[in-house]
């Protein structure tokens, strides 16, 4: 493991953008671990701006080739003493954190969109900083713009603030990207950095990988602005400077301030949260007396096909049959449950007068979801197979796409959410990150 040769790294990105950051980077995820693995890297922490979409994806390809990944985000903050937005960089010590850190991202969403953009009122890190590393991010953290000494008040009570929640996993972060009066601000962190006792951490914040990259963070910029690349008059938040640097660039970029590029490494020691390899979670069924949760499914599917032997075209040997293979796959695979759960809440709809489509996708495929009254399509009239939906030889999650009307689909919601618990219930969504087809 990659991981275990961390005390002989000089410098670790903690800070990366990847394609999820939208707008905002051309990282795409299996490029950056080749690229870790090329300048030997043992760790990289994903930043992405007010999300954690990329952290599971990330996390499966740097545990494929031994390189650590630390989770993390980079967010909006609005502090009790200064007007406009800062910027800080969560990074996950532990599951607790993980959990904290998700908290706080979800609430900036529901509670606390500001000039466009979720952000997270620093009253609210207060029981939710445990398992958490912050660092105030560049040019956009809670020291920027020090003007005069009333600015430099405000800045002391948040500092104090974060120190007093955070204590030693609080840190100042320091670029070297080429802005305009960077040195400056470097000057002042560094003189902060020693008042407070809050350390340095050296930061590049890449959004490409390489120096000729740059121009596809510029294409894709003007793509999500609404500009054209020869328009100079627009306002940059980004440089050409923020590549993937390599461990002796960064060493070289901050020859003067060694401790910020040490104090890199050291925080990767500090970050050990990864995600459990879970193939499939499921609520408990609870069934009825004494049956096992596959004699039950068996039960429950003999049952349903009993009720279809007055339709037309029923032959009841090639049906059971057909119901009895498809069975041995689901208790094998774990699944009988999954189907008793969407069995229960597609059957409650129904007694609900909730109209439910009859199926759609690979579902209706299959004998067992017809029986229980999930599907309502005859797979064997239609001469539809099963394998689509459940194949012994490359288990995947089988998933029925299902549709209720609008006008009933909070009720059968609330449903599930009462029956098998608030925990195990959650809506999805998907998130594009810009491919070819989508351009």
């Amino acid at each position: 493991m990659k991981s275990e040769t961390m005390n002989n790294s000089d410098f670790i990105h903690l800070d990366v953008n990847t394609q999820y950051s939208l707008g905002q980077s051309v990282v795409r995820i299996d490029n950056l671990v080749d690229l870790c693995d090329q300048y030997n890297m043992p760790a990289v922490g994903v930043t992405d701006h007010n999300n954690l979409f990329s952290a599971y994806k990330v996390y499966k390809e740097t545990q494929k080739r031994g390189i650590k990944l630390i989770i993390g985000s980079i967010v909006s903050i609005e502090t009790n003493h200064q007007s406009d937005l800062k910027k800080l960089i969560f990074l996950c010590k532990s599951e607790e954190g993980y959990k904290n850190l998700c908290h706080l991202i979800t609430k900036s969403y529901i509670e606390g969109f500001k000039n466009d953009q979720p952000s997270i009122n620093i009253g609210w890190l207060t029981g939710f900083s445990e398992g958490l590393i912050v660092i105030s991010a560049y040019n956009d953290g809670l020291a920027h713009q020090i003007n005069s000494v009333k600015d430099r008040e405000k800045v002391n009570f948040d500092l104090e603030q974060l120190s007093d929640l955070f204590g030693e996993n609080f840190f100042l972060g320091i670029q070297r990207l080429g802005l305009s009066g960077e040195e400056e601000e470097i000057n002042q962190i560094v003189s902060l950095s020693t008042k407070y006792a809050v350390p340095l951490v050296a930061l590049n914040n890449p959004k490409f990988l390489s120096e000729n990259d740059y121009i596809s963070l510029e294409a894709r910029a003007c793509i999500d602005q609404g500009r054209v690349l020869e328009d100079q008059s627009s306002q940059r938040d980004y440089t050409d400077q923020q590549y993937f640097k390599t461990q002796e660039e960064m060493k070289m970029l901050f020859k003067d301030l060694p401790e910020a590029v040490n104090n890199s490494v050291e925080i990767a020691k500090k970050c050990n949260f990864g995600f459990e390899n879970i193939d499939h979670a499921l609520p408990a069924f609870a069934t009825p007396g004494n049956y096992s949760i596959d004699e039950y499914l068996t039960q429950q599917g003999l049952e349903g096909l009993a009720e279809l032997a007055d339709k037309d075209g029923f032959n009841q040997s090639i049906y059971e049959a057909r119901l009895n293979e498809e069975l041995e796959i689901i208790k094998r695979t774990g699944f009988a449950g999954y189907f008793l759960i969407v069995a229960d809440f597609v059957n409650w709809a129904q007694r609900n007068e909730i109209p439910v489509g009859p199926g759609r996708g690979s579902g209706a495929g299959s004998i067992t979801a017809y029986a229980l009254g999930i599907t309502a399509i005859d797979p064997i009239k239609y001469d539809l197979l099963f394998d689509r939906f459940l194949n012994p030889d490359r288990v995947s999650n089988p998933d029925f796409d299902i549709d209720f009307c609008m006008e009933g689909r909070d009720k059968v919601l609330e449903y599930v959410t009462e029956k098998y618990g608030k925990d195990s219930v959650a809506q999805i969504s998907t998130r594009g990150t810009m491919a070819a087809r989508a351009i």
